[in-house]
């Protein structure tokens, strides 16, 4: 894999994050920052998400290398009609999807904004790389409608957005390197062209097992199944999650995915001890099916740069959660397989490694 060559400020950056998570780490350990005295545990509030998922944390800038969205999930309801701050529409087009509403689950709905950025491996280079992914940005705006319960989940997401010049993705990452002080990316010119995208996405999880003492220590197992479907991208996948911890949560882990690429989604319950945080760690074992990906495949309407993908993708997945009554945070480092035909993508080096950082907070 192909290591950056950090300038002293990069290096500097690099040390400020490194020792504000371990601060944080110490901190969150000792149970002395924020205090939990609320009289709920929040899980029923509306809350909001900022992500930010990068290769920076593996030393790398290739691939899909940087992607960060902005989240609102409602508070739960009962039922969608009592959804709260959103329009009658959204209620009504919530309650019109089959296999959402059942008895015994509650409800809500996310909204989110995001963008990707994807670059080749060499930043210096002005030519267009034939061997390598092409330079590709998408800014992109979901929604997102889902039931669930401890046992089951249910959802489905509304994308769409642009992909292009117009996604302001070169503006974004050269300020960002500029910033940190890293080679600044020349090959912007060769990106792909402007497309509007549209994408659903469809999700079902089931628990498979719960182990243990909710308030203290306990294990669960579930199985996902997602379907996406669009000129964003086209692909089914299957997944087995795993969590084990302290004063887990009831519903299901929240899996990281590159804006636009998954579903934006909430699916906890409230916290079995309220007085208490939760601390836990999750293991995801995902394969997928690729029928199409813009990123590597180019424009859908017109020649473009592209490379061979990969039609089958592994991915593990490994977090560490941890939720207090009013916020929350998570850290997810992703490994999969390779996404593209190395043999003819020489120039590409690595599998694509990334790190997600999610912080949370309850209104």
């Amino acid at each position: 894999m192909k290591r950056l060559t950090p300038s002293p400020r990069h290096v500097m950056y690099k040390m400020f994050l490194t020792g504000s998570a371990c601060l944080g780490l110490i901190f969150i350990a000792s149970g002395s920052v924020f205090s939990n005295a609320a009289a709920s545990n929040g899980a029923g509030n509306s809350s909001y998400r900022f992500e930010f998922i990068n290769d920076f944390y593996f030393g790398t800038d290739q691939e899909v290398s940087g992607s960060w969205s902005i989240q609102k999930h409602t508070a739960v309801a009962d039922s969608w009609d009592k959804l709260e701050d959103v329009p009658g529409v959204v209620r009504r087009f919530g309650a019109a999807i089959p296999t959402l509403t059942a008895d015994g689950r509650v409800y809500r709905t996310s909204f989110a904004l995001g963008q990707i950025t994807q670059t080749p491996v060499d930043l210096k280079r002005r030519d267009l790389i034939k061997e390598d992914v092409p330079y590709a940005g998408a800014l992109v705006f979901s929604a997102s409608w889902y039931g669930f319960n401890d046992k089951e989940f249910s959802g489905f997401e509304l994308v769409g957005g642009v992909v292009g010049p117009a996604s302001l993705a070169e503006q974004a990452q050269k300020g960002t390197h500029k910033l940190i002080g890293i080679t600044s990316p020349r090959g912007w010119d060769n990106q792909l062209e402007n497309e509007p995208i549209i994408n659903v996405n469809y999700m079902r999880k089931r628990k498979l097992s719960h182990v243990g003492n909710p308030a203290g220590l306990s294990f669960d197992s579930a199985i996902n199944g997602n379907v996406c479907l669009g000129n964003l991208t086209t692909r089914v996948s299957t997944s087995v999650e795993m969590r084990f911890g302290r004063n887990m949560p009831g519903g299901f882990v929240y899996i990281p995915e590159s804006a636009g690429f998954g579903m934006n989604y909430k699916g906890t319950l409230k916290l079995p001890n309220p007085h208490k945080a939760a601390l836990y760690g999750s293991l995801v074992l995902r394969g997928t099916g690729v029928l199409h990906d813009i990123f590597l495949d180019g424009n859908t309407f017109r020649d473009s740069h592209s490379v061979d993908k990969k039609d089958l993708v592994g991915l593990a997945i490994v977090g560490l959660h941890y939720q207090r009554a009013n916020w929350s945070a998570s850290f997810n480092l992703m490994f999969p397989t390779d996404t593209v035909d190395t043999s003819r993508a020489t120039e590409v080096e690595g599998r694509g490694e990334l790190g997600a950082l999610s912080i949370e907070w309850k209104l």
